[in-house]
Order: C-alpha cells, then structure tokens, then sequence
C-alpha cells in the first residue's frame, strides 16, 4: 500500500516561537491565578487564551499524522491497521491548512479600530461626469449591503448636482462627495477592507458614440467614535495620547450659509459648518442639517475619525519602510487601485485578493457576492498581516544578534 503523502503547511519558525512563548506564558498565569485570583491576571489569560488553543489543536495534528506515518513505516502491521492509518492520515491532513490559519491568525495583532462604528467616504476620481455617477451606484451598493446586514446606515453629508445636460440618462446625479455613517460598533471592521479606489468600465450616460469610458472613485472607511452619549469616546477626545484626540487650538472653524438644494434654510441662515485641521490641512464640511450645531457636531465626528486614520497609517507606513528594508514585505495603500467592475462582461475583480465573479448585478446590490469578494480581500489582509508579523519577528531576532555581538 502506497504512503498518502501529507500536503505541506509548515508554519515559519519565528511564528511558532512566538505561539510557545504566548502558550507558555498562558500556563504560568492559569498556574499562579489557581492560588491567586486577580482580574487583570484573568483578562491576560483570556487575551492569551486564543493562540494557546491554536497552537494546541495544530501540534496535537501534526503530532498525530507524524505517529501514524512512523505505523505506516512498521512492516509488522497487518494491512488493515495500515488502512485504518492511512485513512485517518488523510482526515487529518484535511484540517491541518484551517488549524495553521487559525494560529497564524491568532498572533496578528488586533486592529485597534475594528470594533468601532466607521464612516465610509466617496469620492469621484478620474473620469469627469462619469466618476460622479458611478459614485452613487457604489454608495447604492453600500447602502443596500448594510440593509441585507441590518447595519443602520444614514447619510452624514451629500453633495450632488444634477448631471450635465449630454448626459442621456438625465435621472442620474453627479455625486461629488458623499458619506454614510454606520454606527453599529464593529462596522469598521467589516467594511475596511473596501478601502481604495474602485475603477469602473462601461459606456457612460454620457456617451453618445457607444464607446467603453474608464473612471474611478475613492473609498475611504473611517474608524469613528460616536459623537455623543459614549464614555469610552469622550475619554478617547480628552486623552493626548489618543489618535482621537485634537486640541481646539489645531481646529480653525468657518460659518457659511448653506449652498445648493435643500430647502428654504439654504442660503437663508449661517447653518454650514467648516473645521480645517490646522497641521495636516484637513478640511471637512458640513452643511446637510437645518441646525449649525449639529452640523457642527458631524464635521467634528468626521474630522477626529479621518485625523485618526491618517495618524495610524502614518505609524503603519514607517513599520513598512521597516519591513522593506528587512526582508521586502510592503503594503497596499488607500490610493491604490483595489476593484474593477466592468459592466460589458458583468464582472467585478478584486485586484488584491485576485478574486473574480461574474455576477456584477448582485455585487452592486449589496448581495451575497460582494460579501464573497469582501471575504476574499480579508483572507488576503490576513496573508500580508501574517507576512508584516514575520518580518517582524526576523527584524527583532537580527536587532538581539547585533547586541549581543
């Protein structure tokens, strides 16, 4: 009987160093808290609790599969036993790649943002009218995405304009920015992964000769606090060492009327608000609401989350010069192209996960597809995350030969 040969998923060394060394810290602290019962001790073990498991349902596997290829190897056993060993082999070896990511994504470190609310910001990019449109059909898209989830979403601001007058489809708008508020806490998590500028190819409204036109629009998911009735965020504001924190000194305001549609209140009343963040100048407005102090208050929502996440990628992007210069891992940035939808063949591609459907109907209606293709860019997140987390570990481990040369 032939050998069933184990398909390989080895875990890289400096990982599993780093699972035994959080197993064994796991250990001693269940040890000491069984004499001495303290919560922080308790909370630790819990955080530590995870990649202990992991680790133990991955070496109890490997660990299996090894001692049934050493009875495989026995020329004593019969052949039933040999049989019996090989199937089991096989069964095993099927669980080994899901127990290698689950350990693997146990060590990545959590975002710190991923269970809060998010605000998701669109932008037309290159493309003119076109790009305005296609804004609306991805905030359409969102929009309905959180209906099917039952993620409440309400609209923080809309800027749009009626399309020009070569537009053929004259029901459609120009949409120049708009933004969706999802408070429910882990949003961010869910849909941060649809950060990027999302390109689009079809024949515009706005063409008359029928050709296929190529535009764009930006993503950008903003981890947020909600404004009011939350401690934990008006701690988040107060403190300075939080990436939440702005000091009014740094924030210059300006009063306007409002601009546009809207109503009577428009051009009537002082209601629009502008915060322009002094040292990165970073500019928000806000005019949607009748009142100014609830303008006032979302322009400052979304100036601390968007001050937030540039602070936080600005840390990330140095740990990336770093990861570079080390062993080549880079990063994908928010600027960066990340999906396709090309309406004359009906399909969508993610460029990072390289995933691609052909149901594009369904992605733009927020349906099951486009949470496939969301899944698929998180499973490819997690890859470079588990990549960064390597590169870590390396640089550390060349930094403590050097001193101890």
């Amino acid at each position: 009987m032939e050998m069933f040969q184990v398909p390989q998923h080895d875990i890289s060394s400096s990982l599993l160093r780093r699972a035994r060394s959080i197993a064994a810290e796991h250990d001693k602290l269940s040890r000491q808290i069984q004499s001495e019962y303290n919560s922080r001790t308790a909370q630790k073990i819990g955080e530590l609790s995870t990649t202990t498991k992991a680790l133990n349902d991955w070496e109890t596997a490997t660990k299996s599969i090894a001692e049934l290829q050493h009875l495989l190897k026995d020329p004593s056993n019969d052949a039933e036993l040999r049989s019996l060993a090989t199937e089991e082999i096989e069964q095993t070896s099927f669980q080994i790649p899901s127990l290698l990511t689950a350990l693997q994504s146990s060590l990545i470190p959590p975002d710190p943002f991923a269970a809060l609310p998010c605000l998701l910001e669109i932008r037309p990019g290159a493309g003119g009218s076109e790009a305005g449109i296609f804004v609306g059909d991805l905030l359409r898209m969102y929009q309905a995405f959180c209906k099917r989830h039952s993620l409440p979403a309400s609209l923080v601001k809309l800027d749009a304009s009626p399309a020009s007058k070569s537009t053929r489809s004259s029901h459609l708008d120009e949409i120049q920015e708009a933004i969706l508020e999802i408070p429910q806490p882990g949003a961010y998590g869910v849909l941060k992964c649809e950060a990027g500028v999302h390109r689009v190819q079809r024949v515009p409204a706005t063409e008359t000769q029928g050709r296929t036109h190529t535009s764009a629009a930006s993503v950008l998911v903003l981890p947020s606090f909600p404004d009011q009735g939350n401690d934990e965020g008006e701690k988040a504001f107060d403190d300075p060492t939080s990436d939440y924190h702005i000091p009014a000194s740094d924030v210059r305001t300006d009063v306007m009327r409002a601009r546009g549609a809207g109503g009577q209140h428009v051009n009537t009343t002082d209601s629009a608000i502008r915060l322009t963040h002094i040292p990165t100048s970073t500019v928000v407005a806000i005019q949607d609401a009748r009142s100014q102090h609830k303008n006032r208050q979302k322009a400052w929502q979304v100036l601390r989350a968007k001050v937030a996440l540039m602070r936080r990628e600005a840390r990330e992007e140095e740990k990336a010069k770093l990861r570079v210069s080390v062993v080549g891992v880079a990063r994908m940035g928010r600027g960066d192209k990340v999906r396709t939808y090309n309406w004359g063949q009906q399909r969508v591609t993610d460029h990072r996960s390289g995933r691609t459907v052909n149901t594009l109907d369904d992605v733009l209606e927020g349906g099951a597809t486009l949470d496939e293709v969301m899944e698929s860019v998180r499973g490819w997140q997690r890859e470079r995350d588990v990549e960064a987390l390597i590169a870590d570990e390396e640089a550390a481990a060349k930094r403590g030969k050097e001193v101890r040369r």
